[in-house]
């Protein structure tokens, strides 16, 4: 039997846009989808579907389907670990995971790609190689022109994102008028925002929001990444825009975002590294 190339999906669009651009690019692929996660669509494709504390069950469908290569996208909502019902292959990772001196997101994934790729001879690939259109460009996707003000603020943002990211904490901050006004924890991004929105915090057209990769991230696994809901957190708030590093974030609902975004005038900017500094 000819390799596949495996999917281990979680939640979002992405999963289903990786699985249908590898189907018609003449690629033989397997799937596992997460059950509580991955969309019901998945189901389409040669698949197993299987719970999160089943790891063990997982690399044994991959090898059984002749799995070398595989992509690891969408998000899932980690319960406490021993909730999971583990499975050995998952006992052995969760054993490691747990003795890790820093617990944050790109420890833990770092952590999982040795284990797939050490252990069980796997070769993690990343999802932005089958979702180009989704990758962040340089320059506007909405929006024309920043102006000073703007500027200070992602400047300000970007070293604030690195400090939070070699910490391992997140991924994102809000700033405006040269201050920060809060920084993304474990809980993500879309927390973040709904704590400020709880704060009833508003920008009326001031403040920026900024994604950027951990220094220490693997890019293959977890990219920064934004859609329509963070776009309706950052209106509910009043921010003038995002702003993410090019090439190294992801934009879902591309073309949902992009109407909202010109519609409400805010602003989405992709950056250089070396941009701002």
């Amino acid at each position: 039997m000819p390799s596949r190339i495996g999917i281990i999906a979680g939640r979002g669009d992405f999963p289903l846009k990786v699985a249908n651009y590898l189907k018609s690019s003449g690629e033989e692929i397997f799937v596992l989808p997460i059950k509580n996660s991955a969309k019901k669509e998945l189901s389409d494709f040669p698949h197993k579907w299987i719970r999160l504390g089943q790891i063990g069950l997982g690399i044994k469908t991959l090898k059984r389907n002749h799995c070398k290569d595989i992509v690891i996208i969408g998000g899932v909502d980690v319960p406490n670990l021993w909730l999971l019902w583990p499975d050995f292959g998952s006992l052995k990772l969760y054993l490691r995971l747990i003795a890790l001196k820093i617990k944050g997101d790109a420890a833990i994934i770092k952590e999982v790609i040795n284990f797939l790729e050490k252990d069980y001879d796997f070769k993690v690939i990343g999802a932005e190689n089958f979702l180009q259109e989704a990758v962040m460009p340089k320059g506007f996707m909405s929006g024309a022109n920043l102006n000073e003000y703007h500027i200070i603020d992602i400047k300000l943002a970007k070293v604030n994102c690195k400090e939070i990211g070699l910490k391992d904490m997140g991924q994102a901050c809000v700033v405006s008028e040269g201050s920060l006004i809060m920084s993304e924890d474990l809980k993500g991004t879309d927390a973040m925002l709904q704590k400020i929105i709880e704060n009833k915090t508003k920008f009326k057209k001031k403040g920026v929001l900024v994604k950027l990769m951990k220094p220490q991230q693997d890019i293959r696994v977890d990219m920064p990444t934004i859609g329509l809901k963070t776009l309706l957190q950052v209106k509910e708030i009043g921010l003038a825009g995002i702003a993410l590093e090019a090439g190294k974030a992801l934009v879902s609902d591309r073309e949902d975002v992009i109407e909202f975004a010109k519609k409400n005038n805010i602003f989405i900017y992709g950056f250089e590294r070396d941009e701002f500094i």
